[in-house]
């Protein structure tokens, strides 16, 4: 018990560690940017949050779909909860830089797109 304990500790510790440079990183990489790039990343990472917005629908649309065309043909439908693990993943990450960039933005005083 007590080498389980130690692991966890050393884990925890080290994940402290290495994951306040890894954040650290991607500001300073916003940072360095000038107004209009910052303008630019922006304008896309906006374009890409609403790509995958428009996904997750169309996939819960087909989804629903389904579950209709099922319940006719076999009589029971196959109602269940749409996967959007990857999808999730991609939005906060997208929304993660998205805040480095108008924090940055802000910083440079630059007009927000």
């Amino acid at each position: 018990m007590k080498l389980n304990v130690s692991a966890a500790i050393v884990s925890v510790a080290f994940c402290a560690f290495t994951v306040t440079p890894a954040l650290a990183v991607d500001y300073e990489y916003f940072k360095d940017q000038s107004c209009s790039e910052l303008g630019k990343e922006m304008v896309a990472m906006q374009q890409a949050e609403k790509a995958i917005n428009d996904s997750i629908k169309k996939k819960d649309s087909k989804a629903n779909t389904q579950a209709v065309v099922t319940a006719l043909l076999v009589g029971w439908p196959f109602w269940g909860p749409t996967d959007h693990g990857d999808a999730n993943n991609q939005l906060a990450e997208i929304r993660t830089d998205m805040k480095y960039v108008a924090r940055a933005q802000k910083a440079k005083k630059c007009a927000p797109v």
